[in-house]
Formats: C-alpha cells, structure tokens, sequence
C-alpha cells in the first residue's frame, strides 16, 4: 500500500490543494456575501440619516422664512408710520406760523416803548 501511495503521490496532492481551493472559493463567497450585505444596511442606514437631515433643514429653513416674512412686515408698517410722521412734520411747517399781525396791540405799546426809551434788556 505505501508503495501505491508513493506512487499517486503528486495526483493526491493535487487533490488535497483542488478541495482547499473548492473551499477557499466557497469560504470568500460566504464573506463576500455578508460584506454586500452589510454595505446595503450601512447604506440604508445613511439615507434614513440623511432623509432626517433634510427634513430638518427644511423645517429650519421654514421657520427661517416666516421670521423673515414677519420682519419685513413689521419693517413695512414702521415704515409706513415714519412716513405718516414726516408728511405729518412737513405739513406743519407748511402751514403759515405767523402772520403780518405777531403782538397784540398791548404787546405793540410795549414793544414801541422799549424801542423810544433805548433800552437793549427787556424789563
């Protein structure tokens, strides 16, 4: 038997090498396998992440909006009343102050007196 052995030596090693690379093969497919597998659920993983994230981003932008919106409406109406006051302002000094009659006739005398008597201070 040894002898026979001997003889089929190289055809058994042949054997031996083919079945460990049959189960090499079989060994890297299962990895291979369990790889795909976790890439497709860190996948998912990652878009669920990301699909929170823009739903969040969203929302901020929203909430961005409307502060926004309610500033430039409060800025309008601020607006609208700075020019009501300026056209307000204007108006009055449109309007005639004084007229060709500023003193009554008393304040008139006075005036008059002070002018004759020469006197730079008012009483």
């Amino acid at each position: 038997m040894p002898l026979l052995l001997w003889k089929y030596k190289t055809w058994i090693a042949i054997a031996v090498f083919f079945v460990l690379y049959v189960g090499q093969i079989a060994y890297t497919n299962h990895l291979s396998g369990k790889l795909r597998k976790a890439n497709q659920q860190c996948t998912a993983k990652i878009q669920q992440i990301e699909q929170k994230h823009l739903k969040a981003l969203a929302e901020k932008q929203n909430l961005i909006n409307q502060v926004s919106a309610d500033y430039e409406t409060l800025k309008s109406e601020q607006r609208v009343q700075v020019e009501t006051v300026t056209r307000e302002v204007q108006k009055i000094i449109e309007r005639p102050v004084y007229s060709n009659y500023c003193f009554d006739d008393d304040g008139l005398q006075q005036l008059n007196s002070l002018i004759a008597s020469g006197a730079s201070k008012p009483p």
